[in-house]
């Protein structure tokens, strides 16, 4: 178990790395430990290591109180602690098989167990059929199992991934954190994982302890019931980008076909059904015009000179009917 008790680490320059840090990881567990570039989390990875020591608190690891450990007494500790840098650090002219059997060579462990565990690690990271080539025949996400290997050769009880997919795609990102939760389950290792990657966060939940100007400021477990809700439905990191064209894709024919189907049940030509906005458009305006015309027709004031023409026609019709009664009488 990794326990820090008010951890606090101020540097000869003055930096405040820690303040205070409380936090306790249960023997098995898997966390993610995230913060921006300076927040801290080097040095907490350092104290577990015994690389630095805290100026207040206490940092246990199974038992030991690591801040007080005499410096030859480190190296002992350390066997229990495996580390994965980001940059690999392999030995560059030795084979993959001999990059992992060297950390076991040091601890003066008989030539056949070496062969043995060797044989086992590469076989858990999937490089068994690596093993005769250099770091130099192996790709990025390769390399960085090699370094997977050796870290756990020598069976750690807490693995430390330092920014483990930092050099990595999106597809090797995947794989990479689906081998870590493999170590984590097969070989019952405590796992932590500094880590900026937010989107491997989603995708792979687990306990994740944020870290920001010295002070832990989050600290849980992903609700399953919200992650189930947002991200069930979400494919793996590598498949992200194909799946947006594809979708956009059908996204575009559907359209296209539902235009064309709907064209001809109007018996429609399919140009006037892309524009169909422009057409409504132009038949508003058109009516628009006639409503003006007819509202102004039916609002129109006759003027003095029309009403004095209708006035004398109708007096001419007037007079004309005189005449015409006036003519029957006399026959």
């Amino acid at each position: 178990m990794i326990e820090f008790k008010n951890v606090s680490k101020k540097y000869k320059n003055g930096t405040h790395a820690l303040e205070n840090v409380t936090l306790k990881v249960e023997d098995g567990e898997f966390v993610y430990i995230m913060g921006p570039t300076g927040s801290g989390k080097s040095t907490l990875i350092k104290l577990l290591d015994g690389e630095e020591v805290p100026t207040g608190g206490s940092v246990i690891v199974n038992g030991v109180n690591v801040g007080r450990l005499r410096k030859s007494k480190v190296y002992l500790y350390r066997r229990k602690i495996g580390v994965v840098f980001q940059d690999y650090r392999l030995l560059p002219e030795k084979t993959v098989f001999e990059n992992v059997a060297y950390a076991l060579e040091v601890l003066d462990m008989p030539s056949s167990k070496i062969k043995k565990r060797t044989r086992e690690v590469l076989k858990l990271v999937d490089l068994a059929d690596k093993s005769n080539a250099k770091p130099r025949e192996l790709s990025g996400g390769q390399q960085q199992r090699v370094a997977i290997a050796r870290a756990i050769a020598k069976r750690p009880s807490i693995l430390i991934a330092d920014e483990p997919t930092g050099n990595l795609d999106p597809s090797m990102t995947d794989e990479m954190i689906t081998l870590l939760e493999k170590i984590n389950q097969e070989e019952k290792t405590t796992l932590l994982v500094v880590t900026h990657n937010d989107v491997m966060v989603e995708y792979h939940p687990k306990r994740t302890i944020r870290i920001d100007c010295g002070h832990v400021v989050n600290d849980g477990t992903r609700n399953e019931a919200f992650y189930k809700h947002n991200f069930s439905e979400v494919k793996p990191v590598s498949e992200t980008k194909e799946t947006v064209k594809e979708e956009t894709a059908v996204t575009e024919t559907a359209a296209q076909e539902a235009a064309v189907q709907e064209a001809a049940a109007d018996e429609v030509p399919v140009q006037e059904a892309v524009s169909e906005e422009v057409a409504v458009e132009e038949l508003v305006q058109q009516t628009m015009i006639h409503e003006a015309e007819a509202e102004s027709h039916e609002d129109h004031v006759p003027s003095e000179s029309e009403a004095l023409d209708q006035k004398l026609n109708e007096v001419a019709m007037q007079q004309e009917a005189i005449r015409e009664i006036r003519e029957g009488e006399q026959e």
